[in-house]
């Protein structure tokens, strides 16, 4: 079962591997997963504003979502991503666009 605390309604701590291999319906790849989560983060908060914390982020359930979609594209595209006509899902973008409106205009 998941963890609750990443269910979409609950408070969140972020995405942990056990959240990702339910999502993606896979066992293993622990340390495939964690440097996905990482760099999911990273990219998100990079794009958003990479002075706020990332436990800010983390407590929001879209973020969290974005997360989740960025690793589930970078995971299953791994070695053919150079072949890609796009960089990132589209609805990743959105969700980075809700995410910007949301944490910038709370924090500055």
């Amino acid at each position: 079962m998941a963890d609750e605390t990443n269910s979409p309604r609950a408070p969140s701590t972020g995405v942990a591997i056990g959240d990702m291999q339910d999502y993606l319906a896979i066992d293993g790849d622990d340390d495939v997963l964690k440097s996905l989560i990482e760099y999911a983060e990273e990219d998100a908060r990079g794009s958003i504003d990479s002075t706020i914390d990332i436990e800010i982020y983390r407590k929001l359930p879209i973020f969290n979502q974005a997360v989740r979609t960025l690793v589930d594209f970078n995971y299953y595209n791994r070695g053919a991503l150079s072949g890609q006509q796009i960089a990132y899902p589209k609805s990743y973008q959105y969700m980075l666009n809700k995410i910007r409106w949301k944490v910038v205009g709370t924090n500055g």
